[in-house]
């Protein structure tokens, strides 16, 4: 039987994710269907099919994620990079901003502040599960040559989507270990990952513009074993790395 929604063509994706990656801020939904030469509802549907998240969701990600960058690169006021990015109110973009990364712009320049003195160490979000409960083991498949001693810190987390989009449910930040085991987390069954370089500045841990990272295809809802094998994200339709990860740690 054909699916009902089939995904977006390759060569249909790779150019509204250009034209979307250069001019964000000023497009929507139907401009990027347009592209595609699709109605906006029948792109929408594809794209979704393909990325797991809808195009609007999709700009409003890359708007955020270049707010990143910008907030952290120098000290423009908040409501400069707002307009830079296509929000026209400053209290619609402290919403979306702080519904994306966890954070408030302000509380991301100070969470700056914070891991150039003292780099995330290694915690768990999760709560402790006894044994035989359900649990998902994941195996962390990283490029060949990378250093495995205490190197690089790795954090494996449970989203609602398969974007890293908002704070996890439930995770840890892990080094010098080849496997993670996570008790499964209700209304969360998408397993992601991302690899942070060693010494990384500011910039490389809250707004990577290139992050390694690792997805689990599809969503887990039983217990089992799962390689997650990690790459670069710079291409593709990636979603950035809004999480703000170290906002997370223990105080």
């Amino acid at each position: 039987m054909t699916p009902l929604t089939t995904p977006l063509p390759e060569t249909a994706l790779a150019s509204v994710v250009d034209l979307a990656r250069d001019r964000a801020p000023s497009l929507q939904v139907a401009d990027l269907a347009d592209a595609a030469g699709y109605s906006p509802f029948h792109f929408s549907r594809l794209f979704s099919a393909q990325l797991g998240i809808g195009p609007g969701q999709y700009l409003i990600a890359l708007r955020v994620g270049r707010a990143k960058e910008l907030l952290l690169a120098d000290d423009a006021a908040v409501i400069d990079v707002a307009c830079e990015v296509g929000f026209d109110s400053l209290s619609s973009f402290g919403r979306r901003f702080r519904s994306t990364v966890g954070v408030t712009p302000g509380q991301l320049r100070r969470l700056a502040q914070t891991v150039a003195d003292a780099p995330p160490r290694p915690f768990t979000m999760l709560r402790p599960h006894p044994l035989g409960e359900r649990a998902v083991r994941a195996v962390l498949d990283l490029p060949e040559g990378t250093d495995r001693r205490g190197d690089p810190s790795i954090w494996v987390g449970w989203y609602p989507q398969p974007a890293p989009i908002g704070l996890p449910s439930s995770g840890v930040l892990v080094t010098g270990v080849d496997h993670v085991d996570l008790p499964l987390c209700a209304g969360a069954p998408f397993l992601l990952a991302f690899a942070v370089p060693p010494h990384a500045d500011p910039l490389d841990l809250l707004a990577p513009r290139a992050p390694m990272v690792a997805a689990h295809p599809a969503p887990l809802t039983g217990p089992g074993e799962v390689t997650l094998s990690f790459g670069t994200s710079a291409a593709g339709g990636s979603v950035p790395m809004l999480s703000a990860l170290p906002a997370l740690r223990p105080a």
